[in-house]
């Protein structure tokens, strides 16, 4: 699957803010093509490790979709034992670890957050991580320090992500996660003028 090429941007955001990149693995073992119609079919191991170390941090029902869509299965259910099985392989190499029920590659800090292609469903709240959301609220603060409350922190967030201002779903794990960040320190300024700590 070949990321969509798209010229859009997300204005006055630095480099934590990037788009979603989907995985490819049509590479991993050409030798082991369908030759009947040329659908990649590398091992299970080699292509749960290329969708984690691209898409990572990841849910677990959003790798098993894009491994289907990856290896043209019609149905993704019909490759979950499969999955499932790599996936406890190569948590068990320490190739892959979990975090919050996201799949991600050991010690990877997640450094960036990923805003949604146009023409791409953006993810649900449920499938972005922790981690990644955080990220995002610390990069719009970081862009604008002391020029965003709490309130307004979160709805540039649902933005970002590509949420709807009456998400309250999204709204109310957006609102934990500034809390989160708030009582670790990470930001200041509670609630009306947020900005990180001093020399950050």
């Amino acid at each position: 699957m070949t990321p969509r090429k798209s010229s859009h941007t997300v204005p006055d955001h630095g480099d934590w803010a990037v788009p979603y990149q989907p995985a490819d693995v049509a590479d991993l073992d050409p030798a082991t093509a369908d030759r009947r119609g040329g659908v990649p079919k590398p091992p299970m191991t080699d292509a749960v490790h290329r969708v984690v170390e691209t898409e990572g941090p990841i849910h677990p029902d959003v790798l098993l979709r894009h491994l289907g869509e990856l290896l043209f299965e019609p149905r993704p259910s019909s490759i979950r034992t499969r999955v499932n099985s790599a996936v406890d392989a190569l948590k068990g190499e320490g190739r892959i670890t979990e975090a919050d029920g996201f799949l991600d590659l050991p010690g990877r800090p997640c450094e960036q957050a990923r805003w949604p292609l146009p023409g791409l469903v953006p993810r649900p709240v449920e499938h972005v991580a922790p981690a990644e959301r955080r990220r995002a609220l610390l990069g719009l603060v970081e862009d604008r320090p002391r020029g965003l409350g709490a309130e307004q922190a979160v709805g540039e967030a649902l933005k970002f992500f590509g949420w709807s201002a009456r998400n309250t779903a999204a709204r109310a794990k957006l609102m934990a996660d500034l809390y989160r960040l708030r009582d670790t320190g990470t930001l200041t300024g509670w609630p009306d003028k947020l900005e990180p700590p001093a020399g950050s």
